[in-house]
């Protein structure tokens, strides 16, 4: 995974544990045990995912999940011993990407960091073109076709398209040149 995690919840073994586990799947971690030590974590270092406790001493969890939906792109997973629908509601409307019911299983959190962080993933990547052109030629992916401003088209085959994606413009210009006339 290699994403920056911060941890906000006051129970320090389970905080532990979450650091354990998010550190072997190959992520950063921070473990911060009440909101002004994570407000003071974050201003150092952004993180890409922040799992919060609603309920801890001072500020809630949910004033922290708050602040960093409107402040950043991170995503949130909301810990909560409150396991009601109205809660799950409420934090997934202030910004909550997900929330888990304490007490959870570690692999049911890894699964949902994993989620979350797939979605977080595919929000951020750059969108694929969906066309090439090099000079006067045109490779249209998704209609797997070359074409010339004079109007000649030529429809390549699925193995012709995978070819020139994997291999890039410097293919794409000798199929071109054999393909094409002028």
């Amino acid at each position: 995974m290699n994403e920056n995690v911060l941890i906000v919840d006051d129970e320090k073994a389970l905080g532990t544990d979450l650091a354990a586990a998010l550190s072997s799947a190959g992520n950063v971690t921070r473990h911060r045990t009440n909101v002004p030590e994570a407000r003071q974590a974050w201003s150092e270092e952004k993180a890409d995912l922040c799992l919060v406790d609603i309920l801890m001493p001072g500020p809630s969890g949910k004033v922290f999940c708050r602040e960093i939906s409107e402040h950043s792109d991170a995503s949130n997973i909301m810990m909560s011993s409150l396991g009601d629908h109205e809660t799950a509601i409420a934090l997934l409307d202030i910004g909550a990407d997900d929330c888990i019911v304490k007490p959870f299983s570690m692999s049911e959190m890894m699964a949902r960091v994993r989620a979350v962080l797939r979605r977080r993933t595919s929000r951020s990547a750059p969108q694929a073109a969906s066309s090439i052109e090099i000079g006067d030629l045109a490779f249209d992916l998704q209609l797997r076709r070359l074409s010339k401003p004079e109007g000649l088209t030529i429809p390549l085959s699925s193995a012709s398209t995978i070819s020139l994606r994997d291999r890039g413009s410097s293919k794409l210009l000798r199929v071109a040149s054999r393909r094409l006339p002028g």
